[in-house]
């Protein structure tokens, strides 16, 4: 069927031919949907004229479906809800689904996150699949691709966030760097070499974007975009890893690393649930942000 035609298709006409065939009396039919007799009678006359058939012939008392009218009624019986799932939507079952989100976010933030994203996941939505990729500062450039970002940084205004979760900065010593436990201060922290993680190439970081602020600047001896590599460079060297306490904690302390107090003069991590508002009535997403939010008890704005 041509465009052309399908506009001329008047489709409320077919709530009143469902009722028709479903009847098989014109007045029954008509009260089935609440319709006048009359206007009941003049939409079968634009149906037999629309569709070129009789519909129903009387056969003695009563009404019969011609051979197009009985194959209409079961065509009906599958268009009908179909049409009704187009309009409405589909309803999303997380027990059923088995479809696959892409989130993007930090090494440190997967940290956090997945492990509960997962086991929740796990339980209620088996055949969901979950992609994560690394999270950098152009993320929300292929936000039509990526579902959900998790950001330690503002959102352009034109994209929807949640606040999260917050973290604050602690600095692991080398095991070569013969120091005291005591809370690091700026000047020492500058004298120091370090380890930066660094999630894209030639972007400056959280921290070296807050030092610059301020007209400061450490000496970086590696980047790497891997905490777990930089931890391994830790226990040959004597350089410095500045990382969130979130998964320094446990991370570090298994393995008897000290955690020094960073300079006060660190920024604190704040990070947001971030998305295109092309996904707000979304009801995969809805029900995934949900889920986020429940991991850091966050309450729907």
């Amino acid at each position: 069927m041509s465009e052309v035609q399908f506009r001329n298709i008047d489709l409320n006409l077919l709530i009143p031919l469902k009722a028709l065939l479903h009847e098989r009396n014109v007045t029954r039919a008509a009260k089935r949907i609440h319709l006048s007799q009359s206007a009941m009678s003049r939409a079968l006359d634009r149906l037999r004229s629309e569709l070129g058939d009789e519909l129903l012939v009387r056969v003695g008392r009563n009404y019969e479906l011609t051979p197009r009218g009985t194959a209409l009624m079961s065509e009906l019986g599958q268009i009908m809800p179909r049409l009704a799932r187009l309009w409405e939507g589909e309803p999303f079952s997380p027990a059923q689904s088995e479809a696959k989100i892409r989130l993007a976010m930090t090494d440190d933030a997967s940290s956090v996150v997945l492990p509960q994203l997962a086991e929740i996941l796990g339980r209620l939505a088996p055949g969901i699949t979950l992609e994560v990729v690394p999270w950098h500062e152009r993320t929300h450039e292929d936000s039509l691709a990526t579902q959900l970002i998790l950001s330690p940084l503002a959102a352009p205004a034109t994209f929807r966030f949640e606040p999260l979760f917050e973290d604050s900065f602690v600095c692991v010593a080398g095991r070569k760097l013969k120091r005291g436990k005591g809370a690091i201060a700026m000047k020492e922290y500058l004298s120091f070499r370090h380890v930066a993680i660094e999630t894209q190439p030639n972007h400056q970081n959280l921290i070296d974007r807050s030092l610059a602020e301020t007209g400061l600047r450490r000496l970086v001896a590696v980047h790497l975009p891997y905490f777990q590599a930089a931890i391994r460079v830790l226990e040959a060297t004597d350089l410095v890893l500045t990382m969130p306490a979130r998964i320094a904690e446990p991370t570090l302390t298994a393995i008897d690393f000290p955690l020094l107090k960073a300079p006060k003069e660190l920024p604190r991590i704040r990070y947001s649930m971030v998305w295109h508002p092309r996904f707000d009535s979304d009801l995969l997403h809805t029900w995934i942000r949900e889920t986020v939010r429940q991991i850091f008890q966050v309450p729907v704005r």
